[in-house]
């Protein structure tokens, strides 16, 4: 019997490009799929072009309010039926033979937590020069691994990131990735108190604790446009503690404490470098961007959160997906 695979598209406003997202996961060659929507609370037709498909492997599902981004990824989640779980972001596409090939490798080996894939890039608009740059700097960051077969030992891929301290994406978008969804009850879920590199954190934790596939062949097209929610938190730097939180994301397991002492550094260099930037010693304050001193309430939670580490009572990063 096939494994069951989720297909899950986390959507917002995103009428625009919905079916065609829609028809490439239902374009799959792998049969035992479920297409999950998973709406969060949107303004535009999204929902009416969604339940628009006729076919029993769509479900639909709508948040009764916005619940933000990585929210709703972790919802997507816990409300996805298969074993396999496969995301399919609303302006993505999925190539025919993506699912088969990547179910495959988990099929293959047991060990296996994630499978990624080289993915292409849509330009929503090819002359402007922030797509172009952005293809060019961020197209085959993949390549950075110094080493990719079809199964990898997972270790291997996280001491060489960790060597660039997960400083970029070298995994790719959750377009071009499959989870193993038993694995996500020893890591967790993504961490909502990030806004633009929640996915890092996830894949680094998934390759220190499993196998990781690969596939040299692009399954995927990701979608670059600078109205994404990605562009505009890069635009309104919420992303500040982003990368704070990242670190505290893996100091939250007692073994990566121990085995791996330079993650500690890197808090250290993560919280020296971030809050110089952001506070504006050498950074660029009254450019229409935002620091942390105009978003005290994220700056309150990280040190509330760092506070409670000490006493040993802080709250998990990773827990269970809930509403607060």
């Amino acid at each position: 019997m096939a494994t069951l695979v989720s297909v899950c598209i986390p959507s917002h406003n995103g009428a625009r490009w919905l079916a065609r997202s829609i028809n490439s996961a239902l374009a799959q060659t792998y049969g035992d799929i479920e297409v999950l929507v998973l709406d969060d609370a949107s303004t535009d037709d999204s929902v009416r072009i969604a339940n628009s498909f006729n076919d029993s492997r769509v479900r639909v599902m709508v948040n009764d309010v916005n619940l933000g981004l990585v929210r709703n990824w972790n919802r997507c989640i816990t409300l996805s039926k298969g074993a396999l779980t496969k995301f399919l972001f609303q302006d993505d596409l999925l190539y025919p033979g993506c699912v088969e090939r990547m179910a495959r490798i988990f099929d293959a080996d047991p060990n296996v937590g994630m499978v990624f894939s080289p993915r292409d890039i849509i330009l929503d608009n090819p002359n402007d020069p922030q797509a172009l740059a952005w293809k060019e700097r961020f197209g085959k960051l993949y390549t950075r691994f110094s080493g990719l077969h079809e199964v990898n030992p997972g270790r291997t891929l996280f001491n060489d990131w960790l060597k660039d301290r997960f400083s970029e994406n070298w995994v790719g978008e959750p377009s071009c990735v499959m989870l193993r969804r038993s694995c996500l009850d020893k890591i967790g879920l993504f961490n909502t108190r990030m806004f633009q590199i929640a996915d890092i954190e996830m894949w680094a934790r998934l390759a220190y604790f499993y196998d990781v596939g690969f596939i040299p062949e692009p399954l995927s097209a990701f979608t670059f446009h600078s109205g994404s929610t990605s562009s505009l938190h890069v635009k309104r730097r919420f992303f500040h503690l982003d990368r704070l939180w990242l670190v505290e994301g893996l100091l939250a397991y007692e073994e990566i404490r121990r085995n791996y002492p330079q993650v500690k550094d890197l808090r250290v260099f993560e919280a020296k470098s971030g809050f110089k930037r952001q506070v504006g010693v050498g950074g660029k304050r009254g450019q229409g961007s935002t620091s942390i001193l105009d978003r005290p309430q994220a700056l309150t939670e990280y040190l509330a959160f760092r506070f409670l580490e000490m006493l040993r009572i802080a709250p998990k990063l990773h827990g269970e997906y809930r509403i607060d």
